[in-house]
This record gives C-alpha cells, sequence and structure tokens, in this order.
C-alpha cells in the first residue's frame, strides 16, 4: 500500500507539471491552482486519515462534518469549478494579481483548516467537555415514547415558522420593520428541525419499518417539502437528506458501498433540484420585499409553473451553471484577501469595523432588553462594500472574517479556539458516552448551526441560540412524556 501510494502521488505530480507547461494554460487561464488545490486536499485529508487510524471517524464528527459539507466542497471543488471555467463569475476582475491572491487565498485557507483541527484534536477541549457532561441530566426515554412528545414540538415548530413567515423573517424576503422579536421569533423555527430530527431518530432507533414508520415519515416529508417551497432557499432540500442521514447513523446504522453511493445520488439529486428550484423561485419573486401570504403562494406556483415548463438539456445545463458558480467560494474569498487592506478605513462607515469582538460580546443581551444593542454584522453591507452589489450577500467565510479583524495571523488563531469549542460541544454531548435521545438532538441542532459561509463573528452566537432553543425544544418534549406518564429512564454513563 505505501508503494502504490508513493507511485500515484508521483503520477499526480507528473500530470499537473505536464498540464502547467503545456498549452492548456491558454485555454484555462487558472490552471495554477490545480496543485495548490492538490495540496489544500491533502490538507483536509490529514485529520480524517487520523481519526480513521484512532477508530474514532465518524461523519457527524464535527471536522469530518464540516469537510464534508462545505469546506472540500466549496474550495476544492469550487476551485475546481474555477479553473475548468465552469465556474465564470463576474467578481473576478475585483481579484488583485489574481496569479499571487488566489494562491494565497488557498494558503489562508489550509492554514485556518489546520488550526481548526488542532485546536480540535488537542486534550484541551475534551478535558472541558468531559467536565460539563459529568453535570448533564441522563434521563432518557424509549424510542416509541418519543413519538407523541416530538409531534407537539413538530406542531409548535411549524406555528413559529407561519408566524415567522408572516412578519417577513422567513423565506426569501425581509421584514418592513424591524423588532426586538424578530431574532427570537426566527430562532424558534429551529424547534421544526429538532422534532423532525427526533423523530426520525426515535423510528430509527425501533429498527422496525412497518406502519407507524411509514405514519410518521410520509407527514414529516410533506411538511418538509412545503417548507422548503415557502423558504425559497436552495439548501433546504439537502436540510432533509442530511437530518435523515445523520439520524440514521446516530440511530446505529452501519454504512456499506451500496449505502454510501445511494446517500451521494441522494444528496446530489437534491442538490440539483433545489439549485435549480431556489434560483427560479428568486427570479421569479425578483426581489427581498415582503409580501402577503397569498402573492407569497401565487410566486411558488409561478415558480414551479416555469420549471415544470422548462426542457430536461435546458434545466440541467441550467443546474450545473448554478452549482458551479454557487460552489465556487474559492474567487469570493480572494476578492477580500486581495483588498481588506485597502478597504479597511471604510468598514467603520459601514458598521464593519471590529465585528467580532463587538458580535460576541453583546449577543448574550436580548435585544428586547437592550434596545439601542448594535447591530450584528450584515452581510449585504459587507457585500456593498467589498463586491459593489447589496441587494444579497456574497459567501463571507470565517477566514475572511478573521483576515479582515486580525490580519493573516488571526486566521490560525481563531480557528484553532473554535476547534477548541468544537471538542468541547462534541465531548460533553456525544463523545466517549452512551447516546442520550436529549444530548442528540441538541448537538445535531449545535452541529448544523454552524456556518463555515458567514461570519466568523456569527459562530458561537448562533451555536449559543440554536443549542439553547434544542434545550428549551427538548425541555417540551421531557415535560410531554412525562405528563403523558411515560417513565424517564437514567442512563448510565460509560
Amino acid at each position: 500500500m505505501p508503494g502504490l501510494v508513493i507511485m500515484g502521488a508521483v503520477m499526480v505530480v507528473a500530470l499537473v507539471l505536464a498540464a502547467l507547461n503545456s498549452g492548456l494554460t491558454e485555454t484555462f487561464p487558472y490552471l495554477f491552482l490545480l496543485p495548490w488545490l492538490v495540496g489544500l486536499t491533502l490538507v483536509f485529508a490529514a485529520p480524517i486519515a487520523f481519526l480513521y487510524y484512532r477508530g474514532r471517524l465518524v461523519i457527524y464528527d464535527p471536522i469530518v462534518f464540516a469537510v464534508g459539507s462545505y469546506l472540500f466542497p466549496a474550495f476544492v471543488i469550487g476551485g475546481i469549478m474555477l479553473l475548468t471555467g465552469s465556474s465564470q463569475p463576474g467578481i473576478l476582475d475585483l481579484i488583485q494579481e489574481p496569479t499571487f491572491n488566489l494562491p494565497y487565498t488557498v494558503v489562508l485557507i489550509a492554514l485556518g483548516f489546520a488550526g481548526l483541527s488542532l485546536g480540535y484534536l488537542i486534550p484541551f477541549g475534551a478535558t472541558i467537555g468531559g467536565a460539563i457532561e459529568k453535570f448533564l441530566p441522563r434521563s432518557d426515554f424509549a424510542p416509541e415514547q418519543f413519538v407523541v412528545p416530538g409531534i407537539v414540538l413538530l406542531l409548535i415548530g411549524v406555528a413559529s415558522i407561519i408566524l415567522a413567515l408572516v412578519m417577513g423573517v422567513f423565506g426569501y424576503q425581509l421584514p418592513t420593520q424591524i423588532t426586538e422579536f424578530d431574532g427570537l421569533i426566527f430562532v424558534t423555527t429551529s424547534f421544526w428541525t429538532g422534532a423532525f430530527f427526533l423523530l426520525m431518530y426515535s423510528l430509527f432507533r425501533r429498527k422496525k419499518y412497518d406502519f407507524l414508520f411509514l405514519l410518521i415519515t410520509v407527514p414529516l416529508v410533506l411538511i418538509a417539502i412545503a417548507k422548503t417551497l415557502f423558504s425559497g432557499n436552495r439548501g433546504s432540500l439537502i436540510q432533509i437528506v442530511v437530518v435523515f442521514s445523520l439520524s440514521y447513523l446516530f440511530a446505529g446504522a452501519k454504512l456499506s458501498f451500496r449505502k454510501v453511493i445511494f446517500g451521494v445520488l441522494l444528496l446530489s439529486s437534491a442538490l440539483v433540484v433545489g439549485m435549480v428550484y431556489g434560483t427560479t423561485f428568486r427570479n421569479v419573486k425578483g426581489n427581498e420585499s415582503q409580501m402577503s401570504i397569498d402573492r407569497y403562494a401565487d410566486n411558488i406556483s409561478s415558480t414551479l409553473q416555469n420549471v415544470q415548463g422548462s426542457d430536461i438539456s435546458s434545466t440541467m445545463s441550467f443546474a450545473f451553471s448554478t452549482i458551479a458558480a454557487r460552489l465556487d467560494a474559492l474567487s469570493t474569498l480572494a476578492v477580500v484577501v486581495s483588498s481588506y487592506e485597502q478597504l479597511a478605513p471604510y468598514e467603520e462607515s459601514y458598521n464593519l469595523d471590529n465585528n467580532i469582538w463587538r458580535d460576541l460580546s453583546t449577543f448574550l443581551i436580548p435585544r428586547f432588553i437592550w434596545k439601542d444593542k448594535p447591530s450584528e454584522s450584515d452581510p449585504r453591507r459587507y457585500s456593498d462594500l467589498y463586491f459593489n452589489y447589496s441587494e444579497s450577500s456574497f459567501v463571507i467565510t470565517p477566514i475572511g472574517d478573521l483576515l479582515r479583524n486580525f490580519g493573516p495571523i488571526g486566521v490560525p488563531v481563531g480557528m484553532f479556539l473554535f476547534g477548541i469549542v468544537l471538542r468541547t460541544v462534541y465531548r460533553a454531548l456525544i463523545e466517549d458516552q452512551k447516546l442520550i435521545t436529549w444530548r442528540v438532538v441538541v448537538y445535531f441542532i449545535i452541529l448544523t448551526a454552524v456556518s463555515y459561509e458567514a461570519f466568523y463573528s456569527t459562530l458561537i452566537p448562533n451555536m449559543t441560540k440554536f443549542g439553547l432553543t434544542a434545550v428549551i425544544g427538548m425541555a417540551i418534549v421531557h415535560l410531554t412524556a412525562r405528563l403523558l406518564g411515560y417513565s424517564p429512564i437514567e442512563t448510565a454513563g460509560l
């Protein structure tokens, strides 16, 4: 095996050098990125290989999930889309000295991920998480006993989504007037996600695919599809696949080659359909103005008619170009890398200066208590400053946010600290312990609340807000179970 690895590496290097010294560079001007992307792939693979060697490799591990769900697709596959010409964003002209800044961006990504992995793998976070775990409740219920309480939480979540839709804080719209409770209402929409995951996890734990399984699963899928239609989000279908996949794995299922292939095909299909629908919906609606439910629903109907009226070839071509442009986060980050020093003096006027310190120091105080609380980092102001476009938000990434605030040294240091946070949460709720349902649900909500395309300043606030909301949701579930007369099971630690 070592010999085969060495031979494969030599072949890859030889092919890369041959490509760089051929006429392909005229057809593909960004081909010089290829060796850098190969190196970035190796950096992403290193901690995963280490976890595999230690026998601790699972998909829901925070580092593995980060690489698979965003970092590798956005920077490696997205970089390949860029160098092959599949992605040709209009922002390329904003990158100063591409031959330097694009490879430099790859280096910063590698340093940031190395810092994240190092912070995660050192025992410090595990020690803190282990100490916290000892004080967490261990009560649990049988899988069947979560069905009715889970449905109660589901109904609360659906009601929150409807309220958020009416108020303009859910879907492809912005409220006409910001209130103190908008953020609170939006966070409670995660009750739906927690209930969806809880019900699927409980059903998979039963190991029975019977009438009860169909009775719960079919309505869940239908509600999830309806939520996707109203959200206008290109990634909502992927969320459904993620809920099914992780609940299945947490329930103790073993992966096989056939299951992996099926999962990849399902995820790819969700990506294509979601991209086509979400992009078409936004084009039909035109902007993020708030509107009545009737008019909003009319946009959904028009979107479905447009998609249905398109021929398959044009739809697939549209999907591929949209996915290629959406995956390419490398060029977007390179714009920030090449211009953050020149634009630093203007950040104060956009309320972006020192946003990490400001957001992290104020996020625990609700706006209805502190009415003059400074506004959080606004992606549209960021897009207006760096991309001269404020109608939508461009990818930010924690790496770009750290670079803007603290310079190059801040990238590995900030990601190192966040790696410690991830390991603390993982150890406190999942690692080295018998799985307890409420902990699994809370961990799932926190794991999926981490967005590696958003501001660094929003990582911990979002984990905290959605994590506390998930705890409240599971408290409602446990209270409902006790009111129904169910007896909790005290689970002993490993």
